[in-house]
């Protein structure tokens, strides 16, 4: 295929066929892109250029029962789309009568028994089935994040182009439109060429992600330090940004975490730093490492060096993709405190670390990172850049011994925060408007737990998953005993009078506090505390509940009550999150 400018038409028209390869993102177009695209269909005056954009291909050497074979190395989202779009359009005209249409659908659908575009392999079934093809159901057969985009770029667009069942001109003329829009190529016939034009053409502004611009950066450099075009380097490299692109679809990480941060979790454990402005700018490290040993003429390190990145890199994804997935208490409990960013360079090197098949000492240090998070960044007790290059220093420099490592967790916890300053943290008498929600209620899950499985009666615990349900009707939140209601009188409520001395010493003390589901705490808010015990905690789902009525004094929640009972929570606390008992 000629370099230059051509339009969309004499792309695809003639015996090619194009190719997602198996190393690019999988489509991620949403709904932002596709009206964006429909837009500019819609608003171009026939008179005017369109112009589409640049697109990058390699063109295959060998030919597929005499049809040319290109990769689409940038651009595929774009072509994808034009397809989806064509697909719809062409159903419409076909409603409405329109006889000449076989240029059309050998152009942009399929020739004969070929279809023009082809993606990566766990795609590409569902998009000539149910995309490109006729197949019913689509829904029910979707099972990757990008097929759910594929059908809902159908979708959108066969809700768009309803609009002009009846108008068939209209029709035809966004057809023509897009057909004459123009876009850019460059065609090339081998990796290492690719990877130069791609680095230069969109590592300049362009609005690629962190890991777009790495793997294009690495394998521009490959082919720089390269005499023989390396290419099992090359093709190594896009296997392993392949298999990362599987691992974000997979299971959608980029909703639990974003993939750039995993670029400089791993850089932080990973490479030599010495101050905190080293990870913040570690693209531009990580390229200026690779650059100085290019002007140093050490390509053979050059070549080395971005191989083992290369495949570092592709482990941090692998084991992040395993610790969200998995089902370790300690693991979980760590996603649950809503901190993970902060430990998980030193988490990810720990699994990385750990040789042992039950990964017990990874365990270990999840459970501390567990500790150290509620203990000293949730009760505030030092700067939060502080204890981050604490922990970022631990991850670079850990070499695998987990005991020295369980070490220095445990002193430095122990350090910060003490048994007695703890103790104060949890004392204080605005302790409800002091600590962050999800903290108190995770307190208030954890002890809940702790009393069903402490008592003669063994009862299951309270899930990860009940624990962090949001809705209305089964979300927890947190519930004041004595309320905070100023029209809940002594006489109404039965309670200690909410005089200006026990409302600053007593209503937001953790001993007045417990969780409640909050269909049941809105329905509870006026409640006086004989009421409350009597006709809803009794007969409660929640242990936290039940055993209130054995701190009520004289039918009164008073300050005495509190106080007791705000010393067996912090009792147990003291002992639940104290790094001493991980041995």
């Amino acid at each position: 295929m000629e370099n230059g400018q051509k339009k969309i038409f004499d792309l695809f028209y003639g015996r090619r066929v194009f190719c997602i390869p198996e190393y690019q993102r999988s489509y991620s177009w949403g709904n932002r892109q596709r009206k964006d695209f429909l837009e500019d269909i819609k608003n171009q005056r026939k008179e005017k250029d369109y112009f589409f954009g640049t697109v990058l291909f390699q063109e295959d050497k060998e030919t597929e029962d005499g049809y040319e074979k290109i990769s689409i190395v940038d651009g595929q989202q774009r072509l994808t789309t034009v397809v989806i779009f064509m697909k719809v359009l062409i159903d419409y005209l076909k409603d409405m009568g329109e006889k000449e249409l076989d240029t059309l659908e050998r152009s942009y659908i399929k020739d004969g028994h070929k279809v023009k575009i082809r993606l990566q392999s766990e795609d590409n079934e569902f998009f000539q089935t149910y995309i490109v093809g006729d197949g019913k159901n689509a829904k029910d057969f979707v099972k990757t994040p990008a097929q759910r985009r594929l059908l809902e770029a159908k979708e959108y667009f066969k809700k768009e182009l309803i609009i002009f069942i009846n108008d068939k001109t209209n029709l035809l003329s966004m057809r023509d439109k897009l057909e004459n829009a123009k876009l850019l190529t460059y065609s090339v016939t081998n990796s290492a060429e690719a990877t130069l034009i791609f680095e230069t053409t969109n590592d300049r502004g362009k609005p690629l992600t962190d890991l777009e611009k790495i793997k294009s950066f690495l394998m521009y450099k490959v082919y720089v330090a390269s005499n023989d075009e390396s290419p099992d380097l090359l093709e190594n490299i896009y296997s392993r940004f392949g298999e990362i692109y599987r691992i974000l679809e997979k299971n959608e990480m980029s909703k639990k975490i974003d993939e750039d941060s995993i670029l400089q979790y791993h850089f932080i454990y990973n490479e030599n730093w010495n101050i905190k402005r080293d990870y913040q700018k570690y693209l531009i490290n990580i390229k200026d490492r690779i650059n100085n040993l290019l002007l140093e003429k050490e390509n053979e390190k050059t070549l080395s060096y971005i191989d083992s990145y290369s495949i570092s890199l592709k482990e941090a994804f692998d084991v992040s993709e395993k610790i969200f997935s998995s089902n370790e208490e300690s693991v979980m409990d760590l996603i649950l405190l809503k901190r993970v960013a902060i430990i998980y360079p030193l988490l990810i090197k720990a699994y990385l670390l750990d040789k042992d098949e039950l990964k017990s000492d990874f365990l270990k240090i999840a459970r501390l990172l567990e500790i150290f998070i509620f203990r000293v960044i949730g009760f505030k007790t030092k700067r939060t850049q502080d204890v981050d290059s604490y922990l970022n220093g631990l991850a670079r420099d850990f070499n695998g011994e987990f005991s020295d490592l369980i070490k220095k967790l445990k002193e430095y916890i122990l350090e910060v925060l003490p048994d007695n300053r703890f103790r104060e943290k949890l004392s204080v008498s605005n302790f409800y408007e002091d600590y962050q929600k999800n903290d108190i209620k995770y307190l208030f899950w954890k002890y809940e737990n702790y009393l069903r499985s402490s008592g003669k009666a063994k009862y299951p615990k309270m899930s990860e998953k009940e624990f962090s349900e949001e809705g209305k009707k089964t979300g927890f939140s947190i519930e004041h005993i004595a309320s905070q209601n100023p029209k809940v009188t002594i006489e109404t409520a039965n309670f200690e009078e909410l005089t200006e001395e026990f409302k600053e010493k007593f209503l937001h003390a953790l001993g007045n506090l417990t969780i409640d589901p909050q269909s049941a705490n809105s329905s509870k808010g006026r409640k006086p505390i004989e009421e409350k015990n009597s006709y809803y905690f009794k007969k409660a789902p929640l242990m936290t509940q039940n055993e209130l009525d054995v701190f009520i004094k004289n039918k009164k929640w008073a300050s005495e009550s509190i106080k007791e009972r705000q010393e067996k929570v912090i009792l147990f606390a003291l002992d639940y999150w104290n790094p001493l008992n991980i041995q």
